[in-house]
């Protein structure tokens, strides 16, 4: 299963346009965040979604700092998987870390200072730990939403 949020064209408009992807981001992941404080989990699913995918081409191009691409990559993680979380995907934040970590250690390839590439290698303990503690402990409560299942392999937004 593969998650999309961004479709093909937006994707590339953000990646050749990085000072719009950071203005994209910021406004996703405030727009995603206020509606999980709402618990409309659904809607905050897709901003979540749409933030973390521009805070990768964030990453990637360089639109700020090493440093600060890598809080909000982080930051936007944390987002989307706690939204899918609370839908009851677990299966799918599970993946979506393992995917991260994958992207991180990516990044940990290329020329970086010693002290940025502790700070990745630190994240990517902390997502594994994450994986571990989800895989050992039972589910204590179902899912938030009790409609039937989407399948969010197709779904794209934006």
């Amino acid at each position: 299963m593969k998650l999309t949020f961004l479709c093909g064209n937006h994707r590339e408009w953000l990646q050749g346009r990085p000072d719009q992807a950071v203005h994209w981001c910021a406004n996703s992941y405030d727009t995603g965040r206020l509606l999980a404080e709402r618990e409309q989990w659904d809607e905050a699913l897709m901003h979540m979604g749409c933030a973390f995918e521009t805070a990768e081409i964030i990453l990637t191009t360089r639109a700020v700092t090493p440093a600060m691409g890598l809080e909000w990559f982080m930051q936007t993680l944390e987002g989307l998987t706690h939204v899918l979380e609370r839908l009851g995907r677990a299966d799918a934040a599970t993946e979506i870390r393992r995917a991260a970590i994958y992207r991180l250690r990516n990044e940990a390839t290329v020329k970086i200072t010693p002290e940025f590439e502790a700070r990745i290698y630190l994240d990517i303990m902390r997502l594994n730990t994450q994986n571990r503690q989800r895989i050992a402990a039972p589910q204590a409560s179902p899912p938030v939403s009790m409609r039937p299942e989407r399948v969010l392999a197709e779904a794209v937004y934006h």
